[in-house]
Parts: structure tokens; sequence; C-alpha cells
């Protein structure tokens, strides 16, 4: 590639702490791929949030760069010793180990242990349950002996308890590893968590930490913005703010919501003529429909099934949680002899039981089962409808469906941003906090359309005044 006059001071860095802030779409990859090609005589470690980016780079970068995750890091050392027993600690896995149908006390426990597993801390203590429990609590030294009692199931490979992929990470932190990189690519670093951050802070290597501040979408998962917290150690700036992917009108959207969160630096779409509406042009034949909440996402999946349209789930249909929904259902009917999941039973003799751990526990994953199943009585033949409509092929598809937080990192020609993102301007129903995490979510959903953005109208009225560059226009 030939490097844009943005690019090129980060392609010929040669510093030794390096924040590179990009905007969506501005090529930050293609960007770290051509600086790698420049410094072929230096082992690069590229540190990728997830598998997919993972993957993604493996097929772009040179041969002296390793592509990993944090995870794929600690597993020599660490996650092997518990792939048998590996997985998501579930509400009724905490209870049972606790001996305590306290559901309240289970999710707070939980809290704690997994705002302790996000931290880069030695031991549980009383700033992970101010964290967990959203402030100062009666019960923090009992929560506290709680989830240290869950942790130490967790990480005991004799113990049958399940081990979250983020406990053995932890260890592998806390055992502060010296890695064998001189470079370390740090992507993504605005939705890091304590623990990864610490890794790399660890390291002597020379590092580069590289995000867009604005797509941190992940906070409520302990996640921290490490690019803000790297220049106020001193480390360098650079900024990528020309966009590729997409042209001025989405640009116009994005800079509208950035400009609510006082973002001066302005966002210059120079992708491929593009176009934002409120309806799908007559001539499109696959699109993507993106919902703020896995509901929103089973309810659209619906709608477009009642249409006869093959969908495509972004992520797998499996990880909508369809089969959970259906052993519920068989709890709710009494047809206890049909449920899979017999943790499920072993827990819950009825759906009243069930309905009341997830009123007390505030549980989201149980909440939202509980409200499918009061809205759809006949939620099994609607299931069954969408698993006959469902495609294992994007490219056989009519629509994908998809969260937006599953969609990061990800784009299509034509985005759809469906009704269940929340009213920005409402300021009884939303705190200032709540508002900057959700302008996030729908800058991070507005930038995955390449050539056509369509707000529908009930999310659409909450996107702000479209401010296109060098002029203001309403979004039609």
């Amino acid at each position: 590639m030939r490097p844009t006059a943005e690019q090129l001071p980060i392609v010929q860095y040669k510093g030794h702490h390096l924040v590179m802030k990009a905007y969506a779409g501005c090529g930050k990859t293609s960007t770290l791929v051509a600086y790698a090609e420049q410094h072929r005589h230096l082992r690069m470690l590229y540190l990728a949030y997830n598998r997919a980016i993972r993957d993604e780079g493996a097929a772009k970068f040179p041969n002296n760069v390793a592509c990993k995750t944090s995870h794929q890091l600690a597993w020599p050392a660490f996650g092997r010793l518990y792939q048998h027993k590996l997985g998501n600690i579930r509400l009724t896995d905490a209870a049972g180990l606790l001996e305590t149908r306290d559901w309240g006390c289970v999710r707070d426990a939980l809290a704690v242990l997994n705002a302790y597993l996000a931290s880069a801390d030695e031991s549980i203590g009383w700033l992970h349950a101010l964290t967990g429990l959203g402030g100062e609590s009666a019960d923090a030294d009992q929560t506290i002996d709680l989830a240290q009692r869950l942790r130490e199931a967790m990480i005991d490979p004799q113990h049958r308890f399940p081990c979250q992929h983020d406990a053995y990470l932890k260890l592998f932190q806390l055992s502060r590893p010296t890695l064998p990189y001189d470079v370390i690519l740090f992507d993504e670093a605005q939705d890091s968590n304590p623990v990864t951050a610490a890794l790399v802070a660890g390291q002597s290597a020379r590092k580069m930490f590289v995000g867009d501040k604005w797509q941190q979408i992940y906070r409520w998962r302990g996640a921290e913005n490490a690019l803000d917290r790297q220049i106020e150690e001193g480390a360098d700036a650079l900024y990528l703010t020309n966009s590729f992917r997409f042209g001025p009108m989405i640009a116009g959207v994005a800079n509208s919501i950035l400009a609510q969160q006082g973002e001066t630096r302005p966002l210059v779409g120079f992708g491929p003529r593009d176009q934002v509406s409120r309806r799908l042009p007559l001539e499109c034949e696959r699109y993507i429909v993106l919902n703020r909440t896995v509901v929103g996402v089973i309810m659209t999946a619906i709608a477009e099934v009642s249409h006869s349209k093959a969908v495509y789930w972004n992520g797998g249909i499996d990880a909508y949680q369809l089969s959970d929904l259906e052993d519920v259902h068989y709890l709710r009917t009494g047809q206890v002899e049909r449920i899979r999941n017999q943790r499920l039973l072993a827990q819950f003799k009825t759906f009243a039981d069930f309905t009341e751990a997830a009123e007390e526990s505030k549980d989201p994953e149980m909440l939202r089962m509980v409200r499918l199943l009061k809205d759809h009585h006949d939620i099994l033949r609607l299931i069954a409808a969408l698993r006959r409509h469902s495609t294992d092929a994007p490219d056989e598809a009519d629509v994908i469906v998809s969260t937006v937080h599953r969609a990061k990192g990800l784009e299509w020609d034509v985005v759809v941003l469906e009704e269940d993102f929340l009213d920005l301007f409402d300021d009884e129903k939303i705190s200032p906090e709540q508002r900057v995490d959700e302008l996030n979510l729908l800058y991070v959903a507005a930038t995955r359309a390449r050539r056509h953005l369509v707000s529908r109208p009930s999310s659409g009225s909450r996107i702000p005044k479209q401010r296109r560059q060098g002029c203001h226009k309403v979004v039609s």
C-alpha cells in the first residue's frame, strides 16, 4: 500500500510508546500491516480482541508478526489445565456451590468475582465489591467471602465447578510473564480490561496501543479505555480520521453522534457514494439488521421469517439461546421430560421458581426468556420456523441479523438500525453515564454501513441531526 499523509508517520514510527487513534473504517489494520512490513527485522505480537479479529489479522500480516488473543497467550501455561471444565458460570451453578437460593446474594457474589477477574489486582477486595455492587454495601465482607469461594472452586482443576476463560487469563497475568517480542501491537485498546492492559504494560517491548475511544462498548464487562491512559503516561499520539469505508453522508451521521460526546476532531468520509434514509432501497436484495438487544434480534428474525426470508444469524443461531428458551418453555408447560439441560431442572421445579430467580437476581438472560415466553405462547412454532428459515452461509441469506456487539469490527453495504435503541434524550430514563455508552453503541452501529444506512422511524428519530462535512442536514 502507499500510505496516506495520516498513515505515513505511523508506518515510519521508531519511538517506544505510541497511541494510534483511528475512527471507524480508517484503515487501522492496513496501517499496522504496512508498519510490520516496514520493520520486518522485528518480532511482533498483534494482540487481537477476539478470535475473528485474530484470524483476519493472521491472513494479512507478514511472517514476522504472531497474531494472538490474550487468552491464546495464557492457554499453554494455564488454560489447558482447565480444558475439561471450561464454560460460563450460570446463576444456578453458583447457587449450587454456595448452597443458597438467595438469588440476589448469588448475583452479587458473581458480580464481585467478575470485577476481580477483569482487574489487575492480586486478590479480591473492597474495590471489587464497590465495582461489582455499584457502591457501598453492608454485606460487602460476606459477598467478598462468597466470591472467593467461587474463585477457589473455579481455579481448582479437580473441582467440577466450571472455569471461565477469564479465570486462567487472570492467573497468567498474575504470573508476570515475559513475552518474546520486540513490538506489541495492541488492537481495540479502548475495550481492553485491566488484566490485558497490565499484561502489556509489564513488557519491555515497544508498544503501540490502537483503537477508537468512541467504539468502547464493553465497559459493562469491566473494559477500560487504555488509549487516553497511555497518553496521560507520556505516549505519543497519532490519528487516523479519513474513512474509506463510507462517504460523506454516513460520516455526517457519525459526526452528529460524536458531537454529542464532545468530540471536535471530524471523521471524513472518503469512501464510495453513500446514502442515509428511513426505508430500504427498492432494489435492495440483501441487508443486515442490527439490534441493541438479543430479544430485538429474535423479534427481527421472526418478522423476516414471516415474509419467507432466509436469515443468517451473525455468530451462529446457537449464540442466541433458542435451545435454552425451549427448555424454559417446557418448564413452564410442565413437560419436564423434554428438558435437555438437566441443570435447569435441578434448580427450578416450576416456572414460578425460574421467574422469581430472574426477578430477584436481575439476570438479563433469564429476564429475556421470561419476557419472550409471556409475549409469545406459540414460542415452539416460532423457534421451529426460525430454524427452518436460517442458513449457515451469509451469501445465501436474504437478511443477516445481529446485535451491535457481535457486529463490531464488521461491515456491510446496507445496514438497518432497528427500533430498540434507547432514547438518548430522555433524561428521566437514562443517566449521563448510560448516555455515553449508548452513544458509543449507536456510533458503532451506524459505521458498519458502507453504502446505505437505514434508520427505522423509532430509532432514527433518536439519531442527532446529521452534520454533513461543511454543512448541516437532517437525516431523511
